[in-house]
């Protein structure tokens, strides 16, 4: 069961609902990563659990919806027997950006100063 924390900038008050890290669920892993050209922090998927018959590749949604976990953005309807599928680290605004791995303790994206985490997680999710 994957884990998503709230991380907080005490200096410039930028926060970010993220995992801090790599983690994993039944169906997806996930890491964080910071976009340079976007200065935020995303959770990308890595690694899907799919149908066969399903898309070839994983569909961001357009904007943050952290009230909807991940295994539900996944799901497509479609039957058949699932496969693992893995996915290039990439900004879900535009691939082209530059991005590298976030893990926690971390820089803010914004400012530099390291990021508070809240103890207790924002959402538990797959």
């Amino acid at each position: 069961m994957g884990k998503t924390f709230q991380f907080e900038c005490s200096l410039c008050q930028y926060h970010a609902r993220v995992v801090g890290g790599a983690d994993h669920g039944w169906h997806c892993e996930v890491q964080t990563v910071i976009c340079r050209d976007c200065r935020q922090l995303f959770d990308v998927y890595t690694r899907v659990q799919r149908r066969e018959k399903a898309m070839a590749r994983v569909k961001f949604p357009g904007f943050d919806l952290p009230e909807i976990p991940p295994a539900v953005l996944l799901n497509d309807g479609t039957l058949g027997k699932l496969v693992w599928q893995n996915s290039p680290l990439a900004c879900p605004i535009n691939p082209k950006h530059v991005i590298e791995p976030w893990n926690d303790p971390g820089r803010c994206p914004r400012c530099g100063n390291f990021l508070e985490k809240n103890g207790f997680p924002f959402r538990r999710w797959d």
